[in-house]
Order: C-alpha cells, then sequence, then structure tokens
C-alpha cells in the first residue's frame, strides 16, 4: 500500500472531533459580553459550544452592528462540546484583570458601543450566522459588570434571558457564568384572544416556541362541534405568538384551546396546556347604552383615579371596542378586545392599579396603557366607539358638582343627562367611592317633570321653570296654554326654563301644561302652575316691622330676630324673584341693599316675612322666627318666607326708610319709620313690632301705624293685631267712619274713608267734641285724589285719649281756582269696653 493511499485512508477515518466540525446556527452561542469595562479597552466576548461536537474555531469570524467581521482564531483551533473561548481587544487589560483565563487576541477589533449594539457570529465559508446577539444597556452590563447569558439554550434575541454578571469580579470569562439559570419547564399557554371575524385566534405562551414543534395538528378546540384548526403561524418568535386559522367561525360562549407537545428552544416539551377564552358578536351600540356613571377625580393619593362604566343596554358590550379621553382627547382603548361587559354590570379603568387594588382590593379593573390625570378643577370625560368614532357618552364635570373632598362623583340616574349637574353628587359610601358596583347616590327617575315657578316676564312673555332637565323636541307652544290669550312660541334655556311669547296679555292666573317630557321620557300629565305677575306700585304694601328685637340670652324666652313684612293687598299672584330692600341713603346717596327675593310667589292677601337667617331652615316653621313667634302660621303653605343670609336686616332703631324694589328696581312701597310711631302709653318698645292699622291707609302716615298688642310682641304671617277690619265695599260718595262707635282700647282706631265727585287739590280733616271744640287735626293740607283713607287712633293732638262722648268729623276738600269744593261732617262715638 502506498503511503499517499495511507494518509487518504487515515484522513477519511480520522474521528470528527480531530479535525473541528463546521457548526450549525446556535451550536456556538455568544454567553457572555464585556461591552462596558474599566478601563475602555478590556472589552471582550465569550463563546460557549453547546453542541455535541468540537467546532474548529478558524472557520469562525465576528463583528459588531459595523458588519467589519474578524476571523476568530487565524490558526486551527478546536472549540470542545461544553467549552469556553474568550475574544479579547487589549490583551495586556485582559491578563492584568483575569491572569489564570486563557484567550485569543483577534487582528482586528471594532469597540463595542456602550449604547447599544449587535455581536454576530457566523462561518467564515458559508457566511450562515451561528448566533446573534443585539444587546442595549437596558439588558444590563452597563455598570463595568459583563452582560451574561442566563440559559445557554435560551433565546440570543430576549432580554430577559440575559443580565448584568454577579461575580466578584464583574465577570466569568471561561467559566459558567454567574447567572446561569437553564429552562427546564416546558411553555405554558398563557392566554387566547379570538379575532373579531372570529374565524382565527391568537395564542400566546409563556416562552418562545421551538417553531418545529408549532403544527396545526398540535391545536385544536375542546368541546363538540367547534371548529378545527387549519394552519398555524408563528408571528413573533421573541413573544410566543402564534396564529391559528379555523376552518370556520366560532360559535358564541367559553371555549378551550388545547396546545400538545409543543416545546421551547431548550426543547423542554409540554405534553398538553389549554386556555380558555370566551367569543361573542357584539350588538350594535348607540349613544347612551354605555355610561360614565362614576369618576375619581381628585382621589388620595393623586395617582388613584378612575373612571366607572355601565351598560344600560340590553347587549354585552365589547370593552375593548371602546376608547376614552379628557378634554385633550387623546382616546386610549379601555381593555383588550372581546372582554366582555354584560348588560347591567359595570367596569373600572384605573390609572394606578397599585393604588387601586391597595385601597379596593376586591375590585377587578381594566389598566389602559395611557392615561391623561383628570383635572380637579373640571374636566370632560368622553367614551366614544373605536370602530365608528362615534361618541357614546360625554361627562363634562366641573368641580362645583361634588366630589371635591377625595370622594368620587357619582351619577344619580343612569339614563339621566350626562351634561346636567343635577345627575350627579358627592359618594355617600363608606369607602368613598363605589367602584364596580351600584352607586351610593343611584335613584333612577321614575317621575315626570313638574312645573316648579311661573312669573311674567317683559314684553308679553312668561318663564316657566321645570324641576329637571327637559326634552326638548317635547317643549312645543300646543303644550302650554293660557286663558284669554295665545303661545305663539317657545324657548328652552337652561335645560329646565320655557319662555312663553304670547299673542297679548292674558286674564287668566294659571297655566296649563301638557305632554312634555323629561330626559330619560317621562311624560307630565296635564298640571296646572299659577303665574306669578309684575306687581306694580302698591301692589305689594310693608304691613310690619321689627326692627329692635328681643335678643336675652338669659331672660327663658327665645331671641327675636328683625323682620320686615309685606303683603299682597291685590286679588292675583305676583312674582317676588329679585325682590330687594333699601335703606336710608348716605350723604353720598348710596344705600345699604338687601337682595331678599327668591324663586317664590305672593298669593292674594297673604303675607311675605323678609327676615335675616345663617342657617337657611328646610321650612320658615323651623327658623328662629317661628321660636319667637310659636302661634304665628308660618308654614311653607301660608307664608312666603324670604330668607336673608345675615345675621340683621340692620334696621335703624332711632328710625330708617324702608323701600321695597322689583327686581327691575321699580320702588313697590316705601316708608320712613321712627320710634314715636309707638303707642305713647307703650313704656319700653324692644321687642315690639310696629303694625299698619288699614292696608289701605297712606303708608307713611304716623296715624296709620302702631305698636303690635300681641303678646308675642309681633303677628308677622298674619293679620295686624291692630288692623282694622278691611271695607267691604268701594266708598260712595261722601264720608264714611267705620266702626262707629269704637274704643281706644279694644278697636285701637277707627276709619275714615272719602269719595270726591272731582279731583280735589287739598283736603283738611278736624275732629271736634260735642261743644264744637277742636281736638285733632289729621290733615291739615294734604295732595289728595278723588278718594282717600284717613285712620284716626281716638287721641287729641297732645296724644292723650279724648273722653268717651260723640265727636264730629270735619272734612274739606279745596281746589286752587275754585276754593272748597266740598265739605261733609260724620259723628264718631268714643266708647269704653263694659269688660
Amino acid at each position: 500500500m502506498s503511503s499517499r493511499l495511507c494518509l487518504v485512508l487515515l484522513l477519511v477515518f480520522l474521528p470528527r472531533t480531530g479535525l473541528g466540525q463546521s457548526p450549525s446556527p446556535r451550536d456556538v452561542v455568544v454567553n457572555e459580553v464585556m461591552y462596558a469595562p474599566s478601563p475602555a479597552s478590556n472589552e471582550f466576548l465569550e463563546l460557549y459550544n453547546r453542541s455535541s461536537e468540537a467546532v474548529q474555531l478558524s472557520r469562525l469570524e465576528y463583528a459588531d452592528a459595523n458588519s467589519n467581521f474578524s476571523r476568530v482564531s487565524s490558526t486551527d483551533s478546536l472549540l470542545k462540546p461544553d467549552e469556553y473561548v474568550v475574544l479579547v481587544r487589549d490583551s495586556s487589560a485582559f491578563a492584568q484583570a483575569f491572569p489564570s483565563v486563557r484567550f485569543l487576541t483577534p487582528e482586528d477589533w471594532d469597540a463595542l458601543n456602550n449604547g447599544g449594539d449587535t455581536v454576530t457570529l457566523r462561518d467564515r465559508s458559508s457566511g450562515t450566522v451561528i448566533d446573534e446577539v443585539p444587546y442595549d444597556p437596558s439588558w444590563g452590563g452597563d455598570d463595568g459588570a459583563s452582560l451574561e447569558r442566563i440559559d445557554p439554550d435560551g433565546l440570543s434575541t430576549q432580554a430577559r434571558n440575559f443580565g448584568s454578571s454577579e461575580a466578584e469580579a464583574g465577570a466569568t470569562p471561561s467559566t459558567q457564568n454567574s447567572i446561569f439559570d437553564p429552562d427546564e419547564t416546558p411553555p405554558v399557554l398563557d392566554q387566547v384572544r379570538p379575532t373579531p371575524t372570529g374565524d382565527s385566534l391568537l395564542a400566546t405562551f409563556s416562552e418562545p416556541l421551538d417553531t418545529s414543534t408549532v403544527t396545526a395538528s398540535a391545536f385544536s378546540l375542546g368541546g363538540e362541534d367547534t371548529p378545527d384548526v387549519t394552519s398555524v403561524n408563528t408571528v413573533d418568535t421573541a413573544t410566543a405568538r402564534v396564529v391559528c386559522t379555523l376552518d370556520r367561525r366560532l360559535p358564541s360562549g367559553s371555549l378551550t384551546l388545547v396546545a400538545t407537545e409543543v416545546a421551547d428552544p431548550p426543547g423542554n416539551v409540554q405534553p398538553e396546556t389549554e386556555a380558555s377564552f370566551r367569543f361573542f358578536q357584539p350588538g350594535t351600540l348607540a349613544p347612551g347604552d354605555v355610561i360614565i356613571s362614576e369618576i375619581l377625580y381628585a382621589p388620595s393619593p393623586p395617582s388613584n383615579e378612575f373612571v366607572e362604566v355601565y351598560n344600560r343596554s340590553e347587549n354585552v358590550v365589547d370593552l375593548g371596542t371602546l376608547q376614552y379621553a379628557d378634554e385633550n382627547r387623546d382616546f386610549d382603548r379601555l381593555a383588550p378586545r372581546f372582554t366582555p361587559l354584560p348588560p347591567d354590570s359595570h367596569a373600572v379603568i384605573v390609572r394606578d392599579p397599585t393604588a387601586f387594588e391597595t385601597t379596593f382590593p376586591r375590585t377587578t379593573f381594566q389598566a389602559p396603557e395611557g392615561w391623561d390625570a383628570l383635572n380637579n378643577s373640571g374636566d370632560t370625560v368622553i367614551l366614544r366607539h373605536a370602530p365608528s368614532a362615534t361618541i357614546i357618552d360625554e361627562v363634562p364635570y366641573r368641580a362645583s358638582w361634588g366630589a371635591t373632598n377625595g370622594r368620587s362623583l357619582e351619577r344619580i340616574d343612569p339614563a339621566g343627562p350626562s351634561e346636567a349637574p343635577s345627575n350627579f353628587g358627592t359618594s355617600e359610601a363608606s369607602a368613598g367611592a363605589t367602584p364596580g358596583a351600584r352607586n351610593s347616590l343611584y335613584d333612577p327617575d321614575e317621575t315626570p317633570p313638574q312645573p316648579v315657578f311661573a312669573e311674567q316676564r317683559p314684553r308679553q312673555q312668561i318663564a316657566v321653570t321645570f324641576s329637571e332637565p327637559l326634552n326638548a323636541s317635547s317643549v312645543t307652544s300646543d303644550a302650554f296654554s293660557l286663558s284669554g290669550t295665545t303661545v305663539t312660541d317657545v324657548t328652552l334655556s337652561r335645560d329646565t326654563v320655557v319662555t312663553l311669547s304670547l299673542a297679548n296679555s292674558p286674564s287668566g292666573t294659571t297655566i296649563e301644561v301638557d305632554g312634555v317630557e323629561d330626559r330619560v321620557g317621562n311624560m307630565l300629565p296635564t298640571t296646572a302652575i299659577p303665574v306669578g305677575f309684575r306687581p306694580s306700585e302698591g301692589d305689594v304694601i310693608i304691613n310690619e316691622i321689627l326692627y329692635d328685637p328681643r335678643a336675652d340670652d338669659f331672660d327663658d324666652r327665645p331671641n327675636q330676630v328683625e323682620y320686615v313684612e309685606v303683603f299682597n293687598r291685590t286679588d292675583r299672584t305676583v312674582t317676588v324673584r329679585g325682590l330687594f330692600v333699601t335703606d336710608r341713603p348716605t350723604e353720598r346717596g348710596t344705600s345699604d341693599t338687601i337682595q331678599a327675593g327668591e324663586r317664590a310667589l305672593l298669593p292674594p292677601s297673604t303675607h311675605g316675612i323678609i327676615t335675616a337667617t345663617t342657617t337657611f331652615p328646610s321650612s320658615p316653621d323651623s327658623s328662629q322666627l317661628a321660636a319667637a313667634f310659636p302661634d304665628a302660621p308660618l308654614a311653607r303653605d301660608s307664608v312666603t318666607f324670604l330668607a336673608v343670609d345675615t345675621r340683621r336686616l340692620g334696621l335703624g332703631n332711632d328710625g330708617d326708610r324702608v323701600r321695597l324694589h322689583r327686581a327691575d328696581g321699580t320702588v313697590l312701597a316705601g316708608l320712613e319709620y321712627s320710634p314715636d310711631w309707638h303707642a305713647p302709653a307703650l313704656e319700653e318698645t324692644k321687642g315690639t313690632a310696629l303694625e299698619r292699622l288699614s292696608t289701605s291707609g297712606p303708608p307713611e302716615a304716623e296715624s296709620n301705624w302702631t305698636s303690635s298688642t300681641d303678646p308675642a310682641g309681633g303677628t308677622p304671617g298674619q293679620r295686624n293685631a291692630v288692623s282694622l277690619s278691611p271695607p267691604e265695599d268701594a266708598p260712595s260718595l261722601g264720608l264714611q267712619v267705620e266702626p262707629s262707635p269704637f274704643s281706644v282700647e279694644r278697636d285701637g282706631a277707627t276709619r275714615i274713608r272719602y269719595a270726591l265727585e272731582t279731583v280735589p287739590n287739598l283736603v283738611r280733616v278736624r275732629i271736634f267734641d260735642a261743644r264744637g271744640r277742636k281736638v285733632r287735626t289729621l290733615e291739615d293740607a294734604r295732595l289728595s285724589g278723588r278718594s282717600g283713607e284717613l285712620i284716626w287712633k281716638g287721641r287729641d293732638d297732645a296724644g292723650n285719649p279724648v273722653r268717651i262722648g260723640v265727636y264730629v268729623v270735619h272734612f274739606e276738600a279745596v281746589q286752587t281756582e275754585a276754593g272748597t269744593i266740598a265739605t261733609f261732617k260724620k259723628p264718631i262715638v268714643v266708647g269704653r269696653p263694659l269688660n
């Protein structure tokens, strides 16, 4: 046998370990990278042979992202199975740092980037990539320690398979890595989500899969009559997601996907793993089907914001098709697709899962990727259907709506308006909120809207205020009727106020309303409401004044409060909205103003009480005024209570001016009272009101005012104790005296009324005794019209009571040009009560 033949046979039968094989992908892996050392030149790469065969290093070359490849070794050198080789940039620096570690120094070295780079290992002859590590500082190794691979069999492209070295020396060149932790567990099917069309599935595993085990036969749906998996496709090996295509559409309901004999790259085989999912076909979604039912916008801590939505429709809603945003309109999806929200159920969207779980540990929630912080002063929360961009709900809350104290803002009626402050309020729950459950303020509206106030406005208009927002389409001219006129137009403002335009001034005193609806569809049957007409001067008068109340905390009696009583002496209801009172002006002409009128009416021949309060009782009969005057009829339905938010009205004890104004400033009534108006015999005036004797008598005449004789010191809300009986008929021509006889002790005064054929300029009225002596001048030269009224209290000009007996009223009417045009005389009898 020739020597050449022997050499050939030797080469043929020489063990492959001796020559070294050409490696396949992942036979040799980049196992450790020192890319940010100190000194900077001490960079190195460690390679590890994870195959069962020796590898010839001279057949390998490496490079960074620049792709300037360099040979690993210029000479034949074997890397045996389970062995390491270290490639260094600076042999001196490496030898000094790791003196006992063998290494190779390639001829060329491109410095590794500290901000991230890609280390590639390939076969020199074929160009096949053996391994590639696209590291980033976030993977580790940026603190002077090396970047170590955790599992040699794991993926080179996954950050979770790498980390910073924990070795004392900061690296482990040519030895097992300090964080070595091989994967010995098989993959698990974590999640399955159907596509919207229902003809394929997206399966997510706990770790990347060996693609050779990902086949259609490895996947199946549990149960009977379910679709078959016809093909599979690995979407992303790094994230372990597999798309399974089905032969037909999924049925609705709960389903299970089963995966069998799938393995991860290290070869860990999972015999069987499964995950359940739900598929449903969402119903058509319309505005208002899903609503924003609760908002926590000012929590503690601030990150614990949440928004709750509620499905008030009859269909299952896919939360994954809904997006939300604040007024910046940066929309984020509420949840992954096919997250069901059944009818009559809630979903909670949170900003900070950790904070929310701490506060509400047993409440499920969704945590979207994005969240624009909700403004404490006010914001707009918007819910929309993503596929159609349709706005489903929108709540423009403000701090004035409530919930500024760390509690949530709750919707009261799910079917009520989203923009109405009246439909929201501060949560009353003990936890401060009710995420995922029925709101503590839940109170669905099942009653129709009610007209609560109607008043005359200028230019033949009447405004009707309702108890709640109205459905604008139900507000028509035909829905309102008023005797004596026709409604020509209607205007809805602020959702609750309807302004009626009339063809002419009405003769009726009530409005009938029929068929208007609230925002949830409750319809009002035919209902009548009185109209408050604008009062004219003299329609509403000042009838009683308590300017010096009793206020002694130690006299065992309730303290009194200042009040001004007004009286509607007309035959129709008047409005007192906007009513205000002024006092005597200063030298500069300015007066103190008290806003007394609220949304209230003053019916015919009834009283209104203007009084000071700081507590605003729910009813006038529970006020301090009622406590001081327990016999006064101060129930809500018997008196108009006009409370003023102040401690006192500021009525002067030494006299003052009181003027009553309409909302537009028109003076309705006025007088300047004086302490001298009290009865002369009254020793102590504190705690005693001044009462008007006659509602038709002169308002500023001292003779028409005197001290109340009621034991409580006044008669707020009822007929004055000293009031003269109102005349039954209009006065006939001439002079009338009523009552006569009268007594000072019992009747207090008598009324003298006159009526003339022509209008005089002046009237003079004197009273004489039976001997013809003048005892009292009631009017000496007063301007007057054709009729009028005077009051005589049975006293002389000195203020002393006259004797019992017969007296004569002498009345004279004078015109400037014609002189005396009328003279009347009428007897008056002054008596004394028998008991």
